[in-house]
């Protein structure tokens, strides 16, 4: 079995909770994850200061890790470089890649830069839907393929526009080419779905005070084994100062690539 945690939206800046740093360092240590993922926002506002103590922060992690950037991580006050280098911060202090690929224990984790300087996200190109179709053919056999966005993929049953693309049209490319498992952030609300044999798992925000619907701090501990993907979703509880069961998802793998089976889900929450 393989273990993920993923942690999203962290904003580091104004209303970001230094003190839970410190408490998911330590449940970190504890669980030691296969690996951890963030998917995306860093910072608040791609200040150099908050870049630095996102650094800081990652640095402590010592499990292999996968970043990529969120809306929040292009510098906002400087618009010439917002345009024309929006990601030289994330860059220089994060990772030197905005795409980027994390290979461990039978999982290929691809993260995808789905944001865009003006509009809002969920922007995949001609050449990033070419570069997705590239790494997931040289995935070893067996391995069970992932890919992390920073944009929600999942609407509730709503039909919005992902970027260029509407949902289904990218979870079928994705299906098409093996993968069974979307991670995302952005809304700081967690959630989980099945959809056309994929996994789509969103977290909240794990250190911010920016959250929204009663949903807390949180984040996901995701395992992995042969027959089932399942989403544990920790919460933040301030009179133990700790993260704490709050929910779980558990999905069957899909059978095989591209099948399509009415009874993909199997949910069980508390």
């Amino acid at each position: 079995m393989s273990t993920l945690i993923q942690l999203s939206d962290l904003h580091f800046g104004p209303l970001h909770n230094s003190h839970l740093d410190q408490v998911i360092l330590k449940e970190i240590a504890v669980l030691h994850p296969d690996a951890v993922i963030v998917s995306g926002d860093l910072t608040m506002r791609a200040r150099h200061s908050e870049y630095a103590l996102a650094r800081e922060f990652l640095l402590q992690l010592d499990r292999p890790l996968l970043t990529i950037p969120g809306n929040h991580d292009q510098p906002i006050f400087d618009p010439w470089e917002r345009f024309t280098h929006q990601y030289a911060r994330y860059q220089k202090y994060i990772h030197a890649n905005v795409d980027s690929v994390l290979a461990v224990k039978g999982l290929l984790i691809l993260g995808l830069n789905d944001n865009h300087p003006l509009l809002p996200g969920g922007f995949w190109s001609r050449r990033q839907r070419a570069w997705i179709a590239e790494q997931l053919s040289h995935a070893l056999p067996g391995a069970v393929k992932i890919l992390v966005t920073h944009h929600q993929l999942a609407w509730q049953g709503k039909t919005r526009p992902a970027g260029f693309w509407y949902p289904t049209r990218a979870l079928e490319f994705l299906a098409q080419n093996g993968v069974e498992l979307v991670l995302n952030g952005h809304t700081h609300v967690p959630y989980a779905e099945s959809n056309r044999g994929i996994v789509v798992a969103r977290a909240g925000t794990a250190t911010s005070g920016r959250t929204r619907h009663g949903t807390g701090n949180s984040y996901n501990v995701i395992t992995v084994d042969e027959k089932q993907i399942s989403i544990f979703v920790r919460r933040y509880d301030e009179a133990t100062d700790a993260f704490v069961a709050a929910r779980a998802d558990t999905f069957p793998r899909r059978l095989g690539q591209g099948e399509e089976s009415q009874a993909w889900i199997l949910k069980k929450s508390y």
